[in-house]
């Protein structure tokens, strides 16, 4: 939000400067790149927009028990994986309620061909198993996790989680 004001400011500027008309020298000095986001920052975002939407597919699917037939932002042996743990609660009887979740994004690496990223993460969840009848089944689990993610760049500047490494400590 407070980028877009400083964008928006500074075209004004840059308009106000260009419409003054006179003086040529400091209009013409005046920038496009205040503008004009740098393609990879703008890859960067799409990367961590991306691992957002699937860990919050992720934990509605804990949820639900369910896998949306094309999910936005998971795919490849990712998504198999995700329907596979998904099968086999509902196999169980076991639904999972977040009750607290805490993701962080570590790192990102873009790849030069910017056609897949990595990404370290780190997410902090506290939840808590049910039976199908709705009752708690034990108590309240805290998981503290590290995965390394890959993704692929599948649609313009869209990514897909295509991996995932749980790693250890």
């Amino acid at each position: 939000m407070i980028a877009r004001r400083v964008a928006a400011l500074l075209t004004v500027v840059a308009i106000g400067a260009i419409g003054c008309g006179g003086e040529s020298g400091p209009a013409s000095t005046v920038s496009s790149t205040a503008s004009t986001p740098d393609p990879q920052q703008q890859l960067e975002a799409a990367v961590r927009d991306a691992i957002r939407r699937d860990h919050a597919e992720s934990v509605r699917s804990l949820e639900t028990n369910e896998v949306p037939a094309r999910p936005v932002a998971t795919g490849g042996p990712a998504l198999a994986q995700l329907r596979q743990s998904v099968a086999d609660r509902r196999r169980s009887g076991v639904r999972v309620r977040s009750l607290s979740q805490h993701l962080r994004i570590l790192s990102v690496r873009l790849d030069p061909s910017y056609e897949t990223a990595t990404a370290l993460i780190r997410d902090d969840q506290r939840v808590q198993p049910i039976k199908r009848n709705g009752r708690p089944l034990g108590k309240p689990v805290e998981l503290h996790e590290r995965a390394r993610l890959l993704l692929h760049r599948v649609r313009g500047d869209q990514f897909v989680v295509w991996q995932v490494e749980v790693l250890r400590r």
